[in-house]
């Protein structure tokens, strides 16, 4: 009886591994796959990220086009040679025009690397200072690397170069108006300026003091004295009936 039991018992775990194999081998045999893996600090957690933003607002004046890079991740094993991917347009909430606003490239997976980007270019235009334009994007199913989990193959984009007030608009800047902000941007480097209190232990990086905004603004004021000489007057308002030019200081 013992004898007949342990055969039966063999048996089935013999049977149980052969399914697992069976199982373990359409996991992980399966072709590569790739998808979507942007993600941001959520808590403790991370959490997927299924859409950017950018501005050239934010960049300086003389940039009219910009790569954003979109994370993928690779399903399945690594391999020594390069694969590549792709990803197609949604139309449906697409709002900027192929060539004109952007310029989608293939992606490449190296040899022995699970995670690469796809890449778009974005250009700068003039229709986006007034409004700003979205892009739908969903990974191929018929790429070399094809579209993998499904529920993290699609990712938007949205762009223009609006700017809009920042949090921290010194009061040493005096009055905020857009072209001081993107004059500021261009000569500084920087789009926000948060002061440091008194109660500020020490210098925190990115935090400024009365002292360093005090010079940022005869700095700023020596570049466009410096800007106007060649350039000419770049007006708080260019819309305004009396025109006034920009300076930097409490009040103006």
């Amino acid at each position: 009886m013992k004898k007949n039991f342990y055969f039966f018992a063999a048996s089935l775990f013999i049977a149980f591994c052969g399914a697992c194999s069976q199982d373990d081998g359409e996991v992980y045999n399966l072709d590569g796959r790739v998808y979507f893996y942007e993600q941001k600090k959520q808590g403790n957690d991370y959490v997927a990220v299924t859409s950017k933003s950018y501005s050239f607002a934010l960049q300086n004046s003389a940039l009219m086009e910009d790569t954003l890079r979109i994370k993928v991740r690779l399903m399945g094993y690594v391999v020594d040679y390069d694969r590549t991917f792709s990803a197609d347009i949604v139309s449906d909430g697409t709002t900027a025009v192929e060539g004109t606003h952007y310029k989608l490239l293939p992606g490449v997976l190296k040899a022995g690397t699970y995670e690469s980007y796809l890449p778009v270019i974005l250009y700068r235009t003039a229709d986006t200072k007034d409004h700003t334009v979205s892009l739908n994007l969903r990974l191929s199913a018929d790429a070399e690397l094809p579209a993998g989990v499904d529920d993290r193959v699609d990712f938007s984009l949205e762009w223009g170069d609006i700017l809009t007030k920042p949090d921290n608009w010194p009061y040493y800047f005096g009055v905020y108006n857009v072209n001081k902000y993107r004059f500021a941007i261009d000569v500084l480097g920087l789009y926000d300026w948060p002061q440091a209190g008194r109660e500020t232990a020490g210098k925190e990086e990115g935090v400024y003091t009365i002292s360093e905004l005090q010079r940022f603004c005869t700095q700023l004021n020596d570049a466009y004295a410096q800007y106007r000489a060649q350039y000419g007057p770049i007006y708080n308002d260019d819309n305004a009936e009396v025109k006034t030019e920009i300076y930097f200081a409490p009040d103006k």
